[in-house]
């Protein structure tokens, strides 16, 4: 650490020279030569950035890069990127269009953001962190959530009922409308089977009809789930969609009219079979995801100072939280005890007698939002949290149960450990007697995450479980899939967890249809001597830290939880040793401090593509996303 500080000391003083030169010979970045030298040395510090083998250095090439563009932001916009498409274009992380793309919709909210910032202090490590996995991870900032009141005394758990009802669960839709049958599924943009992106002379790999893992999924994928669900599950009380609908075009997401548009048409397409007797007929509950937004993942606060010029009024969002109010209307709008915090697009409604449902915005602790970083930090952005402990309050005071959606779970990596920990002294304020359930997405994983009271990892002192729910999307090959929970009918906890795929790698082989089916019951998957349960008992938090358990001393039931995590599509890296352990910490990582990886997840790391799958949660740390967001 003592080396790590000289170099940071000896880096600052560099930079501090450096930055005062830079604005000085870019004043005039078209006619001035000396840009081009400003280019290289971005260039060459962001090579030396991704390919430092140690913590020191990368940490410090890091830090060198964002002082470079904190000088350039100084300069004109277009010269900013300019500068950064150039840089991605020839680091060849991604095809020239996606690199244009993606700094002409990202730079300008990022050139506002980062003259905020101490770029040497904590929020220049904490983006080094938490964006590139570069820097060691800054130390949580102290802060004590205010409660309304102190956590009764005397609390009673209800007794389960042993009746049940059934709660359809989707994530991560991602429907690409420009998925082409027959295009290349293997091209050097964030997702393929497109036209657009296919030399048909030279075809590698041809999309199927019904989707490819390399691609977000078409029209057709997604109706035939639709389709498929009302003839397993046919008395659904109730649907929760957690988040992102548009697909991982992220160079791509404007004129905000065409995500709205993308909006619109899959809202419609739901309404159609969630509002249909003869189809799914029941309510559905969304989130909003990172997706969502466009530019992707940027989500702004009260306080951001949004760029006005060039007529930009669309990043302040108010364009989507009024799309979504419209796309949501007859499942929620309708609802008397409907509560909206207006600057997130949270709301909670009751969709059952005795369960409130609470939709988070989670997009305010994502790392990926660049308004986040902006100086100073907000410890609740938005009054977010604030506005949850109002809700889990209300619902204590009527002694009615609650649950939480959202998109990105608290304890994941792209989650800011700030954030998380205060989201996870308000579950430990209120969990278990009032939240029963936590569900999320955003992962494309199927996973869960467990949380503590007073930081003790034990089955006694486990409160509270998030389910992460699989996606419907291939992309980064996992097999599309659905989620269906059964419910006990007082208390609201999960009895068990039903997760329905389709086998993607045999899409070649299916007549009519894709071959939709029960993958497993969580509860006939998971229980054992180490994990009892019965029928009607509730899959409590308690009981997912003793499936842990049997993880550790049972290398089966840990090979069961890795198949399930990615349903079974072929070329599954192996997870042994550190792996196991790595996943297994993660799992009880209901605060994402506590996770025992911090994975880099950014369009700076994003490789070519190649007919290799990397698994962006293999652990050890060797591999590189090939997604530059989920």
């Amino acid at each position: 650490m003592k080396r790590l500080a000289l170099l940071l000391l000896l880096q600052t003083i560099y930079l501090l020279q450096l930055s005062q030169a830079l604005p000085h010979y870019l004043q005039d970045p078209f006619e001035n030569a000396h840009h081009a030298e400003a280019e290289e040395l971005l260039y060459d510090t962001t090579q030396r950035w991704m390919s430092a083998q140690s913590v020191t250095s990368s940490c410090s090439s890091c830090i060198s890069a964002l002082q470079l563009v904190k000088s350039l932001s100084y300069t004109s916009e277009s010269l900013l990127v300019r500068t950064l498409t150039n840089v991605c274009k020839r680091s060849k992380r991604m095809s020239p269009e996606v690199c244009h793309g993606v700094m002409k919709e990202q730079a300008p909210i990022f050139r506002k953001v980062i003259r905020t910032m101490s770029v040497s202090g904590r929020e220049g490590h904490l983006f080094c962190a938490a964006v590139g996995n570069s820097c060691p991870y800054p130390d949580v900032e102290p802060y004590t959530v205010t409660f309304p009141k102190e956590k009764p005394a005397d609390i009673k758990q209800p007794e389960p009922s042993g009746d049940v009802m059934t709660v359809l669960q989707l994530s991560d839709w991602h429907v690409d409308p420009d998925y082409q049958e027959t295009s290349d599924a293997i091209c050097n943009e964030p997702i393929c089977c497109r036209s657009a992106s296919t030399d048909y002379s030279n075809v590698t790999m041809p999309a199927s009809k019904w989707g490819e893992y390399t691609c977000d999924p078409p029209v057709r994928l997604v109706e035939s789930m639709l389709n498929y669900i009302p003839s397993v599950e046919k008395n659904i009380s109730f649907g929760i969609m957690t988040g992102d609908i548009p697909p991982h075009e992220v160079w791509s997401t404007l004129p905000f009219m065409k995500t709205e548009r993308i909006h619109d048409s899959a809202y419609a397409l739901l309404h159609t079979h969630f509002d249909s007797k003869d189809k799914i007929n029941t309510r559905l509950y969304p989130a909003v995801g990172n997706h969502e937004a466009a530019p992707t993942n940027n989500f702004p606060l009260s306080t951001s100072d949004i760029p006005s010029e060039q007529n930009r009024e669309y990043l302040s969002l108010e364009w989507l939280y009024t799309a979504l109010s419209k796309n949501w209307n007859g499942w929620i709008a309708n609802d008397p005890d409907f509560y909206v915090q207006t600057t997130t697009g949270s709301y909670a409604t009751r969709p059952v007698e005795g369960l409130k449902l609470i939709s988070l915005n989670t997009n305010f602790c994502y790392t990926l939002n660049w308004w986040l970083y902006q100086k100073p930090t907000e410890q609740d952005p938005n009054g977010v949290l604030t506005w949850l402990v109002e809700q889990l309050q209300e619902s204590e005071d009527l002694g009615e149960r609650a649950w939480i959606i959202g998109h990105i779970a608290p304890g994941d990596s792209t989650c800011f450990h700030d954030y998380s920990n205060y989201y996870h002294q308000i579950v430990e304020r209120y969990a278990p007697h009032v939240i029963a359930g936590q569900f999320y997405g955003h992962t494309h994983a199927d996973e869960m995450q467990i949380f503590y009271r007073g930081g003790q990892q034990e089955a006694s002192e486990a409160i509270s479980v998030a389910y992460i729910a699989p996606s419907m999307t291939p992309y980064l090959h996992v097999n599309p899939a659905f989620r269906v929970y059964k419910i006990d009918k007082k208390t609201f906890e999960v009895v068990d967890s039903l997760t329905y795929m389709a086998n993607l790698d045999q899409a070649n082989t299916w007549t009519n249809e894709p071959n939709w089916h029960l993958e497993y019951s969580a509860k006939d998957v998971y229980t054992s001597p180490a994990a009892p349960s019965t029928e009607t008992s509730p899959l409590t938090a308690s009981w997912w830290h003793s499936v842990t358990e049997d993880m550790e001393s049972n290398v089966d039931t840990f090979e069961k939880y890795w198949q399930h995590r990615r349903r079974f599509a072929p070329n599954a890296p192996e997870c042994t040793g550190d792996c196991r352990q790595h996943t297994i910490c993660n799992i009880r990582a209901g605060k994402s401090e506590l996770r025992c990886d911090y994975d880099p997840d950014s369009f700076l790391r994003t490789s070519e593509r190649s007919a290799k799958y990397l698994d962006r949660h293999s652990c050890g740390g060797n591999f590189e996303p090939i997604s530059p967001t989920y």
